[in-house]
């Protein structure tokens, strides 16, 4: 009788165990899946750049410059991010299309980590790249799983800081 008394209260437990376990299992599972983003090194500041998914541009990449340089940091394909270390102080940068060339100013701080989002904008032949201040808050929002931009499409320098080793 004890044996069948001790089954009941076990199974009749059961349920309410595992829907109290099971919320809190699938926030760890979500909080390990969420990106961390390093902070960046001593005397150094950072920018997140990153391109929203979606069908508009979906073939298109967005290709990041500094302003004047001819060789790109990186380009953005849709759903993807990458991160740029850089010195504190002011610095611009470009995106081209064959349409359109959108620039973007930023005072880096060091220790502080910024986020620029890239959009591809209808245009007339083909899409219009544009590049815009954003926050973490809209990155995390738009990006439920984000994906590095692969290392062939970075510049060296770029590379070094999203691949290390």
């Amino acid at each position: 009788m004890k044996k069948l008394l001790t089954a009941a209260m076990l199974a009749a437990a059961l349920p309410l165990a595992l829907t109290t376990a099971a919320p809190a299992a699938m926030a760890e599972e979500k909080a390990e899946a969420e990106l961390k983003i390093p902070p960046p090194p001593p005397g150094k500041g950072q920018i997140l750049f990153y391109r929203t998914g979606g069908l508009s541009g979906a073939a298109l990449g967005c290709a990041v410059f500094d302003v004047g340089a001819e060789d790109k940091l990186s380009s953005l394909g849709a759903g993807k991010y990458f991160i740029l270390v850089s010195d504190p102080g002011p610095r611009s940068f470009t995106v081209k299309s064959l349409e359109t060339k959108d620039a973007l100013t930023l005072e880096i701080e060091e220790g502080e980590t910024q986020f620029v989002r890239c959009k591809i904008k209808t245009g007339f032949m083909s899409g219009r790249a544009d590049i815009g201040p954003s926050t973490e808050t809209e990155f995390r929002t738009k990006h439920k799983n984000p994906k590095m931009v692969d290392a062939d499409d970075m510049s060296e320098a770029v590379r070094k800081t999203n691949y290390p080793g």
